[in-house]
């Protein structure tokens, strides 16, 4: 499935609020989009992405792999509006 980088960023969001927990690396990230969302997406794909939602406040970089943030949460829940969207 082709995605919007939007698209894309709220579903990586989603999975590391909702995922096993924390904190989500990358490797589980990439595979978590496929078979979940159904984006087919590269390891460097969701690092830059990370990086992206890191600039934004939504998650915290840890090695290779993060955690969401506050504000990250209430984004994932449609509590508070995001910028990317």
């Amino acid at each position: 499935m082709l995605s919007t980088p939007d698209n894309r960023r709220r579903s990586l969001l989603t999975s590391i609020v909702f995922g096993a927990g924390p904190p989500q690396p990358v490797r589980d990230l990439v595979r978590e989009m496929g078979t979940v969302h159904g984006i087919a997406v590269s390891a460097d794909l969701v690092r830059g992405d990370l990086t992206w939602l890191a600039e934004q406040g939504l998650v915290r970089k840890v090695d290779d792999a993060a955690l969401h943030t506050e504000r990250g949460r209430d984004v994932a829940l449609g509590n508070a509006p995001w910028p990317g969207a």
